[in-house]
């Protein structure tokens, strides 16, 4: 049986897609409360879904860490309160590699994945040398219905 977890509005919704696999990847980040944008990656012309779905939760982690520097920085004196209480991800494999803080991909390094392999690479060194605290949760898409950031290509 599944425990259905509580819901908070104060939380980023990431998903990627991948018209192939491997093939043209793009992903991006959505506020639950607002349903709007926060950030898009640009469109990469080779990559696949799983690396897609775990650089959406790398990104939204980056983002919420920056929001709250730059509030720090605006107030020294006081504490930041944390504006997301959590990620929202409908893949069980990219939480499951961030938290591992491990990915394999079969993705061929080429002049065109270049780029994507260099943000991964990254990704993967930043996420084993500095902590996170923001929680990443599942979606609970039989329940909830699709992650508001689903680019809806199906």
């Amino acid at each position: 049986m599944k425990v259905k977890i509580p819901i908070t509005t104060n939380a980023l919704c990431v998903d990627a897609s991948c018209t192939g696999n491997p093939w043209v990847m793009e992903y991006r980040a959505v506020d639950l409360k607002t349903r709007k944008e926060v950030f898009r990656s640009p469109i990469y012309s080779m990559g696949t879904n799983n690396i897609g779905e775990f650089l959406a939760i790398y990104d939204a982690i980056r983002y919420i860490q920056q929001l709250e520097k730059e509030h720090k920085s605006h107030s020294p004196s006081s504490t930041s309160p944390k504006r997301y209480e959590c990620i929202f991800s409908d893949s069980e494999t990219a939480i499951a590699r961030m938290k591992s803080k491990k990915i394999k991909t079969t993705l061929q390094y080429t002049e065109e994945t270049k780029e994507l392999l260099t943000k991964l690479q990254d990704a993967i060194t930043r996420i084993k040398t500095h902590d996170f605290s923001i929680p990443i949760r599942k979606r609970e898409t039989e329940i909830r219905g699709e992650i508001p950031a689903d680019f809806d290509r199906k």
